[in-house]
């Protein structure tokens, strides 16, 4: 009884530290997103108003970033001062700005939207270089084999659910009948039965106790990070996959990391 009854203390207290130290990483990933927002904040408004074109954003980014980034110490409390001290947060910081602005900015959200319009109205008529696809209908029985492949191609919304963080995990039709089913990254609100998508996602073998296996019974689906709607022309991306986009955006399909 007695080792029983100390083999479960220590048990107890193992789980203790365990959920300690896991309420503690959280909060300390929450503490630098908040510093990440300040800082991307920072650089956004420093960004000129006037910008135009990609090309523009990547010489103001790094006139703000030096101008606002090196001055962090002076833009924080003294709570968040000790966090940026410890080994890794501020390389987390710097690794996150760029997702924040371009999910958070206006100035280069409006600047990619506008960029992604112009290039899904040129292939609309007619100059199929912009946004390709690289997958259709009749690939799909040869899906296996291109595990880790980034592919984009047109789909009709047939069916959508929610998993994954509520995030919408949809069936598409594609050319010639065969269905494919698709985990979205992004929340567009393109993702409605009966809207045309043109998407660009990973191929991705299904895990094994994955909540969308309940719709899903193949195996694989896509794992997609950008949406455009046909209807409207307008995209939506997951933040940090703009450099996949732009190389999408300038007539090449990126190339996935198996």
């Amino acid at each position: 009884m007695n080792e029983t009854w100390v083999s479960n203390l220590k048990m107890r207290r193992i789980t203790t530290t365990l959920v300690l130290t896991l309420l503690s990483v959280t909060g300390f990933c929450q503490s630098l997103e908040t510093i990440t927002s300040k800082i991307a904040d920072r650089i956004c408004d420093c960004i000129k108003d006037d910008v135009s074109s990609y090309s523009e954003i990547k010489p103001e980014f790094d006139r703000c970033y030096d101008q606002e980034f090196y001055q962090i110490f002076s833009l924080v409390d003294s709570t968040e001062h000790k966090l940026l001290t410890q080994q890794g947060a501020l390389e987390k910081v710097k690794n996150g700005i760029i997702p924040a602005l371009n999910s958070n900015c206006a100035k280069i959200r409006a600047v990619l939207q506008a960029e992604v319009e112009t290039s899904v109205a040129d292939a609309s008529k007619g100059n199929s270089t912009p946004c390709p696809t690289n997958f259709e209908g009749k690939d799909v029985r040869k899906i296996k084999k291109l595990k880790g492949e980034i592919v984009a191609f047109n789909g009709l919304v047939s069916k959508v659910h929610a998993v994954h963080g509520n995030k919408p995990y949809y069936q598409v039709r594609l050319e010639g009948g065969n269905t494919l089913w698709v985990a979205s990254l992004v929340n567009s609100e393109y993702e409605k039965e009966g809207n045309v998508v043109r998407l660009l996602g990973y191929v991705s073998e299904m895990e094994e106790g994955d909540t969308a296996n309940e719709y899903n019974k193949t195996g694989f689906h896509i794992l997609a990070f950008c949406v455009i709607d046909m209807d409207s022309k307008q995209m939506a991306m997951m933040p940090g996959a703009e450099l996949q986009v732009k190389e999408w955006m300038s007539g090449t399909v990126p190339v996935g990391k198996k």
